[in-house]
């Protein structure tokens, strides 16, 4: 298959990765650390830890996302969409 990039594609995806799954472990921290230090009730410890796990899931699935573009970069194609 012919080389499409010049590894100009990859620059945008980190940067992107890097900012959102930033952006979820410092919101799941905040989120933690304020409720945890104050008075905590078991109906509401449930509901901040599956937000918690949620907002985990978006960094871990942006950063997979990230390892995908990285194979589909190096196997020549710049644009998945330019396949259809």
């Amino acid at each position: 298959m012919r080389k499409t990039t010049d590894e100009k594609g990859f620059a945008g995806a980190v940067v992107v990765t890097i900012l959102v799954a930033g952006f979820m472990f410092l919101l799941t921290g905040a989120m933690l650390v304020g409720y945890f230090s104050g008075f905590t009730e078991p109906f509401t410890t449930g509901l901040i830890l599956f937000c918690a796990f949620l907002y985990l899931a978006v960094a871990v699935g942006v950063i997979i996302a990230l390892f995908q573009r990285w194979r589909e970069i190096k196997g020549g194609e710049e644009d998945e969409a330019k396949k259809y």
